[in-house]
């Protein structure tokens, strides 16, 4: 069966955009476990070509893509909110396969997945990153209840699914599922300001799921003593801003460190000074 459907885009500038990935190299790509996907940068768009596109979890398929529609939907209304999410602008599949096409975001990637084992290049990221105005990790926080308030799930094991530019700031991208309670699979909405306070710290540098990565160890083995101490300065500075952009969207001082006193929050926590 297939299927098309067109969010402020002509049929044929995707069908041009699509043509173009067949004869250039992939920019990026990911894997999920039951999606595998190859992401194309062509001028101010994305296009995603996606093997298993009508799964929308290991377990649950969608073989009309209504639960796609209803996210780039969704997603387009964040946007002329204000929201920085980056929209879906088309999608077609074959019944199994397919491609999605979409706003490119601006800027770069708050971390490279293919350097955070780079030494200078997380002394520079760090760097940068300790440099962003308050303004924009405030912005950054109130996006984040507004995406997760409209039922998206933000991925933020991924510090590449995040994008910083200068003017617009913090940007969302691989925002593709629901949570279960909007296609009515759970009764159950999260609770969103354990997920914000929990995740929000994001952009200091530290592994998301230590059990299964090493990335930081790996890095700090490298850094002399002075490296060190500058990257853990970086990170007090970002983990700081972090913390006063939930305090001004609202949590309260002791809801915040009920959750970062807990064992399980950040473990590598105290090795990199943002305890």
């Amino acid at each position: 069966m297939f299927i098309e459907k067109y969010f402020n885009i002509l049929p044929e500038t995707v069908q041009e955009l699509i043509n173009s990935t067949e004869n250039i190299t992939n920019d990026k790509s990911g894997d999920n476990g039951f999606q595998s996907t190859k992401v194309f940068l062509i001028d101010d768009y994305a296009v995603l070509k996606m093997k298993n596109i009508v799964y929308r979890n290991v377990t649950i398929q969608d073989f009309d893509l209504k639960y796609l529609e209803q996210l780039a939907l969704i997603l387009l209304d964040l946007q002329a909110k204000k929201v920085n999410v980056v929209p879906i602008l088309a999608f077609r599949s074959d019944g199994k396969d397919g491609y999605i096409v979409q706003q490119r975001a601006k800027g770069d990637e708050m971390y490279d997945r293919d350097k955070v084992y780079e030494k200078n290049y997380v002394l520079k990221r760090v760097e940068f990153l300790s440099n962003v105005l308050q303004d924009h990790f405030d912005k950054y926080i109130e996006d984040a209840i507004k995406i997760i308030e409209a039922g998206i799930i933000i991925d933020f094991i991924g510090k590449d699914n995040f994008f910083y530019h200068n003017t617009i700031g913090f940007q969302f991208i691989d925002l593709n599922a629901h949570f279960d309670y909007i296609n009515g699979i759970a009764e159950e909405k999260p609770n969103i300001e354990q997920l914000i306070v929990w995740n929000c710290f994001t952009p200091c540098y530290y592994d998301a799921v230590p059990q299964y990565r090493n990335t930081v160890s790996i890095v700090l083995s490298e850094m002399d003593s002075a490296e060190r101490d500058f990257l853990y300065e970086c990170n007090k500075i970002i983990f700081k801003k972090c913390k006063l952009a939930l305090l001004k969207n609202g949590f309260s001082e002791k809801f915040i460190n009920e959750i970062i006193s807990n064992e399980r929050f950040i473990p590598q926590k105290q090795l990199l000074g943002i305890g």
